[in-house]
């Protein structure tokens, strides 16, 4: 597709100016650095509806000049979707000292929003940083970004923020609004994010047709500071003898849309099928049945997922299970999503009534964030944690998604926190949003047209899904569901598995395998080496726009090469006796 194309090579405008370098990215100012030093994440203009769904934004014309004051950009900027539009108008200037961005927006028409103006993307390695903040009086109070990921705001009334990186000292200034900083790694985004209209306030708020909205953000550093030189050595890529964790179980979710898995797409190798039965949704007896007659032909057990606003409604969703074959069994509150202890104690009856032997699970059938801020509601006996991982929540460009892989990490490990020694079984894992978790109209569940990405049918979601099962595969994450069975976010389709599927299915035949340590990186590139009997499997993946050619030491002192092209992953089986380089 044309579309999938043009997010995956999106062109962006490398800008130098003075000591300042960064990218410019559609209308986002992203990977800002000052004198050769990583200071800002991104600084951009966001434009939300009133169920928390982004706008796309369009820049229409970019207007570039130079002057003795510096660099200036100005962009138009139109935001569409999800019946909304709004304009607005960016003005970039760099200077000697300075980045300044300032947003001028208005609507054309009526609409509802939760959010509109500029936001700035503080770097995830700035947690445990000390932070000034300045409140709108023009009070200071020493803090610190949270090393942890912060279930609720870290910082409130912000007018200003002072820190330091690496010699350097960075201010920023707001103006137009109030201020306030969340922890954005609770969603698994690379940031933190600073933005405008607390949350305190109450939200849906009007936009009347006209009505503008003014803001800007200032971010300083020392003047005439020499950039620093790159000193960076580059590392031999490695493949160790050192057993770091064990392949986790890997399953997957029924198909939504009911569309059976064809014979050619059939997944072997997975631990369980996983179904969600929510209340009061469409053809929710025949999602069942189908996930039971596929659990049935793969010969694994059921994983079931119960989503209800009362205790009464969990007996007869469980009663729509025809298998006992039952694997684990969770539920869930509709609109808060995390296991309340009422439905808890619902679910146990039920299951007791049914004479099931399944493992109870709790936790959060949304992100990580609803089981982050909901910890003290779950059950000390449940048998394990579960959470749901998505990249799409707050941004939908690729290098965001790219970004996510290390934050999913860093959610297991603080929900392996949070679990107190018991196990994590971690999904569905999906590219985007199975439902809104924060929707203000109660439009809750999904479309496959909205919850599916374009990308999934693409080698991307391959390369994509071989990145996050290389991060979640830690100590304690017992299994990791993907996607779905079939249909517009599935793993197969009418002429077999997809790119994802056959990754998918290879790693699930090695479940339980020790996975090996690697040494050295390379941006983008991702190494996921299994002990196999006979020598090394070796998963890789290149999550970049360019194809990559990196040769890689083995345990043997011997070498293999990798080539990989753009958004692809690749499988190579090493054997024990090969000796050649």
């Amino acid at each position: 597709m044309a579309s999938n194309r043009e997010r995956l090579f999106a062109a962006s405008d490398v800008i130098e100016a003075g000591a300042w370098r960064a990218e410019l990215r559609n209308d986002e100012i992203a990977d800002i650095n000052y004198a050769g030093v990583p200071v800002v994440r991104g600084i951009r203009a966001v434009v939300r509806d009133r169920d928390w769904q982004t706008l796309v934004p369009v820049v229409r014309a970019v207007e570039r000049s130079a002057s003795a004051e510096g660099l200036r950009l100005l962009l138009e900027v139109e935001f569409d979707g999800f019946s909304c539009q709004y304009n607005a108008a960016l003005s970039i200037v760099f200077s000697a000292d300075s980045l300044v961005v300032v947003f001028e927006g208005e609507s054309p028409a009526d609409f509802q929003s939760n959010r509109i103006g500029l936001v700035v993307l503080h770097r995830p390695d700035d947690a445990g940083r000390d932070v000034l903040i300045g409140g709108r009086s023009g009070d200071l109070t020493p803090s610190r970004f949270p090393v942890e990921i912060s279930p609720h705001q870290p910082f409130q009334n912000v007018a200003s923020m002072q820190w330091q990186r690496d010699g350097v000292d960075c201010n920023l200034a707001f103006t137009g609004d109030v201020f306030e900083t969340e922890d954005q790694r609770n969603w698994t985004d690379a940031s933190f994010k600073t933005y405008s209209r607390p949350l305190a306030l109450p939200f849906p708020m009007d936009v009347p047709a006209g009505s503008r909205v003014s803001q800007s953000v200032t971010l300083t550093a020392p003047t005439g500071q020499e950039p620093k030189p790159e000193t960076s050595r580059v590392e031999d890529l490695a493949i160790t003898s050192d057993v770091v964790s064990v392949v986790p179980a890997l399953s997957m979710p029924v198909a939504s849309t009911l569309e059976p898995q064809a014979e050619s797409g059939v997944l072997q190798g997975v631990e369980s099928v996983l179904v969600e039965l929510v209340a009061g949704a469409p053809k929710v007896a025949e999602l069942a049945k189908q996930a039971a007659e596929q659990a049935k032909a793969l010969q694994v057990p059921l994983d079931v997922r119960i989503s209800a606003e009362t205790p009464d409604q969990v007996p007869g969703l469980l009663q729509l299970v025809p298998s006992r074959n039952v694997a684990r069994l969770g539920v869930f509150h509709s609109t808060s999503h995390v296991t309340e202890p009422d439905l808890w104690k619902a679910l146990k009856s039920a299951a007791d009534e049914a004479g099931l032997t399944a493992s109870l699970i709790a936790g959060a059938r949304s992100h990580f964030t609803e089981l982050n801020r909901n910890a003290h509601l779950l059950p000390s006996e449940a048998e394990a944690l579960v959470y749901s991982i998505t990249p799409q929540m707050h941004a939908t460009e690729v290098p965001h998604l790219v970004e996510s892989l290390p934050m999913q990490r860093l959610t297991a490990r603080n929900a392996l926190r949070i679990s107190g020694g018991r196990p994590l079984h971690v999904g569905p894992v999906t590219l985007k949003p199975r439902f809104n978790a924060v929707s203000t109209s109660g439009g809750l569940d999904g479309t496959a047209e909205a919850s599916c990405d374009p990308l999934q049918a693409e080698p991307f979601a391959a390369a994509w899904m071989l990145g996050s099962i290389a991060a979640l595969s830690i100590p304690g994450i017992r299994s990791i569901s993907y996607f779905e069975a079939a249909g517009p976010c599935g793993i197969s389709s009418s002429t077999g598995l997809t790119p994802a599927g056959n990754i998918l299915s290879s790693i699930a035949a090695q479940r339980g395998r020790n996975i090996l340590g690697t040494q050295g990186s390379r941006r983008g590139l991702v190494l996921y080496p299994v002990q196999a009997e006979d020598g090394i499997a070796l998963y890789a993946a290149n999550l970049t726009a360019k194809r990559k050619t990196e040769s890689v030491q083995l345990p043997d002192g011997t070498s293999t090469d990798l080539v990989l092209e753009p958004w692809t992953a690749i499988f190579q089986h090493i054997p024990v006796e090969r000796r050649t380089t």
